[in-house]
């Protein structure tokens, strides 16, 4: 039987494949009490998680998982990845992350993705494409 990381791995490798049923395959594998943290949420819960990603399927066209990497091993494990987020707008945004999980008794007790919302959108949206390296320029470099 496949491990809780690699169960999670494919979980990520078929999220947009399997978008109907992704509900199903997040509640077989966290903890009633997972805690989720990301750019836009920081909720406790199974039921508010799975709102979350419920809520992402009706506002997405589509969002896949590319360039998986799983480092690690229960308790704690990370998966990098490359999300391609594609709004129902039109609007794609390609975004490097990692997600970060702790284990308890074979479920996922805390998932934290972490990646940089404003450089991802900022390259996403032509006019602010431009604008965004002269920004952060002012802020950053000597």
């Amino acid at each position: 039987m496949p491990t809780l990381p690699e169960r999670i791995l494919t979980l990520f490798a078929t999220y947009h494949i399997r978008r109907e049923k992704i509900l199903v395959d997040l509640d077989a594998l966290y903890a009633p009490d997972v805690r989720f943290v990301d750019p836009f949420n920081d909720v406790t819960g199974k039921d508010r998680f799975l709102r979350i990603n419920e809520n992402l399927f009706k506002r997405l066209r589509e969002m896949r998982f590319d360039d998986l990497a799983l480092v690690g091993e229960e308790p704690h494990f990370m998966l990098s990845w490359t999300a391609t987020i594609e709004s129902r707008l039109g609007l794609t945004i390609t975004a490097p992350g990692v997600s970060e999980f702790r284990a308890e008794s074979g479920v996922v007790v805390y998932h934290r993705d972490h990646w940089d919302v404003l450089s991802s959108v900022a390259a996403s949206v032509p006019g602010v494409r431009k604008l965004y390296p002269r920004l952060t320029a002012l802020f950053f470099e000597r």
